[in-house]
């Protein structure tokens, strides 16, 4: 009879899902090293507890019943959650890392940084990633503030583990209507200085860091790149934008490239900064390598 207490372990629960994947309680009791007895009496003993049958004889072999199939459909996804929590207490006993902090300057592609990230977790899937993004994000103070391993920034850092791994084209755009296309003829700094530049600038370090303007250039600051498109998208101002993320509104005819007197285009070095290169470090190490640590830096 059911009691009303719930009693039932981990340990029991494995056991039936053991059953139920080879087949019988013969095989489950070789793979458990248990007698078969043993296995025997565990099924019974959850039944018991759960009250509900969980089995039912069919010719010679025991079947899952349909309240079976429903529990123990609910118990796997907490079975498979211990078995990681044990397995990343094993690697952490050995002098394995249970956790790689990365930070990302927010200029960086979201699709090849959730690559790596998806391609690290393929391979260290007892590993945790923790990303931090930001703009103008500085090595230093990450690794000493946030306590980072690895940081990609487009910033100068003293740190000795420096890779380019990336260069990112800016271009000048603004909305297709904007006045300064009426100019007819490439456009000059005193053509610029007559209208808003939207600038990208961050304090979050603690010291304002920005994107480079003329001391007498108008400004509309925002804290984020997707910010600086919306502000070019409404026709207010002109901006230095990452071209890769705005090639589609080039494509449409939304944005159009500035016919500049000179400076078509600014180049951003990002840099891969690594706070440990040591062997013992093989998952930041990894996830270093599939950001493109060990490649030549390529241009977007």
């Amino acid at each position: 009879m059911y009691s009303g207490v719930m009693e039932t372990t981990l340990d029991a629960w494995e056991i039936l899902q053991t059953v139920v994947q080879l087949g019988g309680f013969a095989a489950a009791a070789e793979k458990l090293n248990r007698s078969q007895s043993t296995i025997s009496y565990a099924i019974g003993r959850l039944q018991e507890q759960l009250g509900v049958r969980l089995f039912e004889i069919q010719g010679r072999k025991a079947q899952l019943t349909e309240i079976g199939r429903v529990l123990l459909a609910d118990a796997e996804p907490h079975l498979a959650g211990f078995h990681q929590l044990e397995k990343r207490a094993r690697l952490m006993a050995s002098g394995g890392a249970s956790e790689v902090r990365l930070s990302v300057d927010s200029i960086f592609p979201d699709d090849r940084l959730f690559a790596a990230l998806a391609t690290f977790s393929e391979q260290f899937p007892h590993v945790r990633p923790s990303l931090r993004q930001g703009t103008f994000l500085s090595a230093d103070s990450e690794f000493s503030l946030h306590n980072a391993q690895l940081c990609v920034t487009g910033l100068i850092s003293r740190e000795m583990f420096v890779k380019p791994i990336l260069v990112i084209a800016m271009v000048a755009v603004v909305r297709r209507d904007h006045p300064l296309l009426s100019v007819a003829r490439r456009l000059s700094r005193s053509d610029l200085m007559q209208h808003i530049l939207v600038t990208i600038e961050s304090a979050a370090s603690g010291s304002l860091k920005q994107q480079p303007r003329l001391p007498a250039q108008r400004i509309l600051p925002v804290g984020t790149i997707e910010s600086a498109v919306a502000a070019v998208r409404s026709g207010l101002c002109f901006g230095w934008l990452p071209k890769y993320r705005i090639q589609s509104e080039i494509d449409r005819g939304e944005f159009v490239e500035l016919p500049l007197h000179a400076g078509q285009t600014r180049d951003v070095r990002l840099n891969l900064v690594c706070r440990d290169l040591s062997a013992s470090n093989s998952e930041a190490n990894a996830l270093a390598e599939l950001l493109g640590m060990n490649r030549e830096p390529d241009s977007i």
